[in-house]
């Protein structure tokens, strides 16, 4: 009796035990549960905005302007072509051709422009983007949208030109490259010629030689030789002269065989038949 007593405890106890783990193996596992939920990624719909892209930087020389101005002169190149103009306060304004030919066609000297675009550092050179005109026409430079035929090139014509040097013209950069005189003639120089050379600063007497183009706006002159008077004239790239011409580069050498070593020590003799 008393064993069926012990069999009977034992069996309770283990019961017991039994329930005390079911109870304690759900608290343990909802932790696991938990964090493995809180390791999922967010759902495609709940992905945070991407930040916007970044403003184009601007050209640390060039800033942004407006002005207002009247056209002194029009600015034609050797080509014959208008790419600027003058104003009255002599500030000197860059465009494409397409848009002096466009300007061109509704404006005239003296009339008043409103320019939108960008100055070249601290210098009197705008390059302009659009162009406003008294009537309330406003002239954009916008590349179109099939490229024209290239234009036909101009008979260039030898010319000279002398006067007084009254402003200096210059490049996209900044960099002088040619002058206005005032008997009316352009005399473009190439920039390698041009930095520093006295007879392009204003107030200088020039005398230029070169080939170019009369159009009804002027005459311009890509000039090949310049001085301070006439006959006294400097080409200003020296061409090359028959007799400088460096020798022609002698042939090559023939190449020459080195004889190696003998490769016929230690070898068998090949059998006599």
């Amino acid at each position: 009796m008393k064993t069926r007593v012990l069999s009977f405890a034992i069996l309770a106890a283990c019961g017991g035990m039994t329930a005390a783990a079911a109870t304690v193996a759900p608290s343990l596992a909802a932790p696991r549960s938990a964090s493995v939920a809180q390791a999922q990624p967010p759902a495609p719909d709940q992905a945070a905005p991407l930040p916007p892209p970044p403003p184009p930087p601007m050209t640390s020389s060039q800033r942004s302007v407006q002005l207002s101005g009247r056209i002194a002169r029009f600015l034609v190149n050797p080509n014959g072509e208008v790419d600027g103009v003058l104003l009255a306060d002599h500030t000197q304004v860059d465009f494409p051709p397409t848009l002096g030919a466009s300007l061109t066609a509704k404006a005239r000297t003296g009339d008043r422009l409103d320019i939108d675009g960008f100055r070249v550092g601290t210098l009197p050179l705008i390059r302009a983007a659009s162009l406003g005109l008294p009537n309330g026409d406003k002239l954009v430079d916008t590349p179109p949208a099939v490229p024209p035929a290239p234009p036909v090139p101009p008979a260039l014509q030898p010319m000279d030109a002398q006067g007084r040097v009254t402003q200096a013209l210059l490049g996209p950069m900044g960099e002088v490259n040619g002058v206005v005189l005032d008997s009316g003639p352009i005399v473009r120089v190439p920039p390698p010629a041009a930095v520093d050379n006295p007879l392009l600063q204003p107030g200088a007497r020039l005398s230029a030689k070169g080939f170019g183009v009369e159009s009804p706006f002027g005459r311009a002159i890509q000039a090949t030789a310049i001085g301070a008077s006439p006959g006294t004239e400097q080409p200003l790239v020296q061409p090359p002269q028959p007799g400088q011409l460096p020798p022609p580069p002698a042939p090559p050498a023939p190449p020459q065989t080195v004889p190696g070593p003998s490769n016929t020590v230690g070898m068998v003799p090949p059998p006599v038949r």
